[in-house]
């Protein structure tokens, strides 16, 4: 999946920066950079994506020898 940061900016001069693709904490770190140069920011909208997590998978093996 691709993932981009989208900043618009409306005629009376809001902006709005998305991070698009990202999941869990990775879209504040992606766009902590450009909040940081824009000021201060007024609040953030959390997607549905910010909750899910990057999936871990392990394989346990067990040693079964005697």
């Amino acid at each position: 999946m691709s993932r981009s940061i989208q900043v618009r900016v409306s005629p009376t001069g809001d902006i709005v920066v998305e991070a698009i693709g990202f999941q869990g904490n990775g879209c504040e770190a992606a766009t902590m950079a450009i909040e940081a140069a824009l000021g201060k920011t007024s609040g953030r909208k959390f997607k549905p994506e910010h909750r899910q997590q990057s999936l871990v998978v392990r394989q346990i093996v067990e040693g079964g020898g005697a």
